[in-house]
């Protein structure tokens, strides 16, 4: 017997997609009904739509929701009489073929549909989709043109067909970096792994694709040159004159995530309501659902300057994008005589490739998160003590973080030798 259930895709949305989801023989598939409503106008009780007189398309909307329940169970007693199962995937491809379905104007379970899909929820979810929206599909799109190949789920998925290694071919030798030259660095390659599993994964979730093995696209990693600012540069930071007002309000919002550990879609949020008895107390958004995830920070004099130098609120910059602001930033720490010259090692396009660049150019918005554990360390402090402020779960991820340079690292712990 088959189970359906109608559900809203994101309950606080002000507008969303209603989704059908149907349980069947220890099976369930997921399809969106393509009818986007007012969630305020939903009765998750009844799983239909409130039939009010603000809401002249509510019947219209609940007649449509039948008729897809009707077909739903159609697709499953057409196979259950026979004694076929049919596997997820398959579910979906005959429900959207039955003739005046609601939904058959979209193509059948298409790769490309289903990754338009995919960007819209990561839409609702996240400020910046471009990771998704931009990279990731101008990538594929360039493998699939590469491979003469339309892309399947199929294709990624038989070893025979060699989609990884084409994929990976193509990003590591071919694509083109921020220089215009051909061949991504081994973390963007990783990275790029990483945004096509969080996709591939999505589908697995809500049955557009049976479930296979993912080890073909590891997330790819090397421990690069990522700068930290030391005491002196925060303080030269702080002391820098002659900014324009937004220069000097991101420098300030800057200074808070060194002196809080915060990541940049928090530390741009603070308002004065999470100050207390010179404490700050935040609920960090990448963990929000997570049991435990609120952090009591310690006000410093550093944040308590900031904070009345500002009437006792923070700069808004809520609507900034995180490059405008890395932008900026990069430009006041030059500013700042943030200047010193460095080598940095990176693998590009299989290669070991060493570029002479100022501090300054490596600062951003994380650099904040880096600079907050590593000098906390410096200073003595614990690393389970600041993993509590930083809201890191393991020690492993929070070692990542530490940046310490030689010189600094010789300084402290000489005395060991």
């Amino acid at each position: 017997m088959a189970e359906i259930h109608f559900y809203l895709r994101d309950k606080k949305a002000e507008k969303t997609t209603i989704y059908a989801s149907v349980s069947y023989d220890g099976f369930r598939v997921r399809i969106s009904t393509n009818l986007k409503v007012f969630s305020c106008n939903w009765n998750s009780s009844k799983q239909r739509m409130r039939e009010l007189m603000e809401s002249p398309h509510s019947s219209a909307i609940n007649k449509e929701l039948e008729q897809i329940r009707m077909n739903l169970l159609k697709t499953y007693d057409k196979y259950s009489i026979e004694g076929i199962i049919l596997s997820p995937e398959e579910f979906k491809k005959e429900f959207l073929a039955v003739s005046n379905s609601p939904i058959l104007i979209k193509k059948l379970n298409s790769f490309w549909s289903l990754f338009d899909d995919f960007v819209e929820v990561k839409r609702t979810q996240l400020s910046d989709v471009r990771d998704y929206d931009k990279s990731l599909r101008k990538h594929l799109k360039a493998t699939e043109s590469k491979m003469n190949r339309g892309l399947s789920f199929r294709l990624i998925r038989e070893s025979s067909d060699l989609f990884a290694e084409n994929w990976e071919r193509y990003l590591m030798y071919e694509a083109l970096n921020s220089k215009g030259e051909n061949g991504l660095s081994l973390n963007t390659v990783g990275k790029q792994n990483k945004n096509l599993k969080v996709f591939l994964n999505w589908c697995f979730e809500y049955g557009h694709s049976q479930r296979f093995s993912l080890k073909k696209f590891p997330t790819l990693m090397e421990e690069v040159d990522n700068i930290y600012l030391k005491e002196q540069e925060l303080n030269d930071l702080h002391a820098v004159s002659r900014l324009s007002e937004l220069e000097q309000n991101v420098r300030d919002l800057f200074l808070i995530g060194c002196e809080t550990g915060l990541r940049f879609s928090d530390f741009i949020s603070i308002k004065p309501s999470h100050i207390s008895q010179g404490m700050l107390t935040f609920y960090p958004k990448k963990t929000a659902g997570f049991k435990n995830n609120k952090i009591i920070i310690p006000l410093s004099s550093r944040f308590k300057e900031i904070y009345e130098r500002n009437d006792f609120n923070f700069p808004e910059l809520s609507k900034i994008p995180v490059t405008t602001f890395n932008k900026i930033i990069r430009e006041v720490c030059r500013k700042s005589k943030i200047d010193e010259k460095i080598a940095y090692h990176r693998s590009v396009a299989g290669k070991i490739v060493i570029e002479n660049r100022f501090r300054y150019q490596e600062v951003s918005s994380h650099t904040c998160r880096r600079t907050f554990c590593t000098l906390k360390f410096l200073k003595g402090m614990p690393a389970q003590a600041i993993m509590k402020f930083s809201g890191h779960k393991t020690e492993r991820n929070f070692l990542k973080y530490l940046k310490l340079d030689a010189e600094l690292t010789a300084k402290k712990y000489g005395e060991y030798f």
